[in-house]
């Protein structure tokens, strides 16, 4: 008799090939049960520290376990949310200070991007105070903005041109690169930031990717540029002014969406040529038949990020992607999770089978939407995948004669032991 081989951490698979989560349905009716009543019943007797899942997203942010261990626990309810973050960002703008008058310039730049990353988890539960939410936010980017000289001295700020307004965004470029380097923009999902996504930047650039992370019309710092609509695909014109303007190659261009930004990733990359390839993490594929079936707090949370109860459904029905479907004509690349309980797993699954030969499917059976706790990872596959796609990692010839050969990397299955991919 001999042992089975160890679980995948994720499989590379066809669309006909997924692998569900037996508990999936179960979990989704359960969900939907959980009012703000019950959960706020549920914290003042555990408090947030006891949510499944709860550290993984801030954790991903880069901010110290103690902080996110300390905010979580001092969360009784839904409208302690924002209170307990702003704790936490005070009390790491004192460390700030204390960092800065003892001389030590980068811990004190650190500090301040932490209390600033603090300020917009703050942000995520004060959706119903538009006034505090826009204080926490104007407080997050101002203190991020400060630190990113120190601490990212080669990123620049800068606007990328949307009709008649400009979009924030921030760019990385990789080093001593023989050519233009092709331009991966990460596109922030309905709550998250283009200072959240740059955290994500690593692997992007270890493969030569130029990064450009970016808050589109109605996310982030664009909150105010316009309501949060899907009809802002147009930015694409803007993005690839940046890359020629910056000497980055214009032909070389993809679009990596996140959650929401899936979606607008997708239906941007279909409509625009000149998109080279396209990745979608943990999307939304057509949400008007389950929106119904999330849960109280996320659908609260997604009629004040569309601008009413009235428009979540005018706005699902906006990002919903059948129809452009069969515009596609780049390869894309679609990261599902099979324990997403913010969207079903299976959107995943339809979104690649839509995408047919030019769609491929990262399927990890146990992770919960946004793959938080696997960034390393997926991000890995998306830099490996997209820098096959795009074409090769050229660095300027070594002068050492003895330098390795540079293989192309490979997709493949990742086991639990820690074999694959790469």
């Amino acid at each position: 008799m001999t042992d089975r081989p160890p679980p995948p951490d994720r499989v590379v698979a066809t669309p006909a090939m997924p692998l569900p989560w037996r508990y999936s349905g179960h979990a989704w009716r359960l969900g939907r049960r959980v009012t703000r009543r019950r959960l706020d019943l549920f914290l003042r007797a555990r408090s947030a520290a006891a949510l499944p899942g709860a550290r993984a997203r801030f954790l991903a942010m880069g901010l110290p376990p103690d902080v996110v261990d300390g905010a979580l626990r001092l969360v009784r309810s839904v409208a302690g949310w924002p209170d307990a973050w702003t704790w936490a960002a005070q009390r790491l703008l004192g460390e700030a200070r204390q960092q800065a008058s003892a001389g030590h310039v980068w811990e004190a730049a650190d500090a301040r991007r932490c209390a600033a990353l603090a300020y917009h988890a703050a942000e995520l539960l004060a959706y119903d105070d538009p006034k505090k939410a826009r204080a926490l936010r104007a407080s997050a980017t101002t203190l991020y903005a400060q630190a990113v000289p120190t601490l990212l001295p080669d990123a620049r700020r800068v606007d990328v041109r949307w009709r008649a307004t400009r979009l924030p965004a921030y760019l990385l470029c990789p080093e001593n690169l023989a050519t233009p380097p092709p331009l991966a923009v990460l596109l922030n999902g309905a709550t998250t930031t283009k200072e959240e996504l740059l955290a994500w930047r690593g692997r992007f650039l270890a493969h030569g990717l130029a990064v450009l992370t970016l808050d589109w019309p109605g996310t982030g710092e664009a909150a105010g540029v316009d309501r949060a609509t899907a009809d802002c695909e147009d930015l694409t014109d803007g993005v690839l002014d940046v890359a020629a303007e910056h000497r980055l190659d214009a032909r070389r261009v993809a679009l990596v969406g996140f959650s929401l930004g899936g979606a607008l990733a997708v239906r941007a990359a279909a409509l625009d040529r000149r998109i080279a390839a396209c990745v979608a993490v943990t999307p939304p594929y057509d949400a008007r038949p389950w929106l119904g079936a999330a849960t109280p707090l996320l659908f609260d949370q997604l009629a004040a990020f569309a601008g009413g109860p009235d428009r979540a459904a005018e706005l699902a029905a906006q990002f919903a992607l059948p129809d452009v479907m069969v515009r596609m004509r780049c390869p894309l690349l679609v990261l599902g999770a099979g324990r997403d309980l913010v969207v079903p797993p299976g959107d995943a699954v339809r979104l690649a089978a839509a995408a047919g030969d030019l769609g491929t499917l990262v399927w990890f059976p146990d992770a919960a939407h946004g793959l938080y706790d696997r960034v390393d990872t997926w991000t890995d596959d998306a830099a490996r995948w997209l820098s096959t796609v795009l074409g090769p990692y050229r660095p300027f010839p070594s002068t050492q004669v003895d330098a390795a050969p540079r293989t192309e990397p490979a997709l493949a299955v990742r086991r639990s032991d820690g074999t694959g991919l790469g």
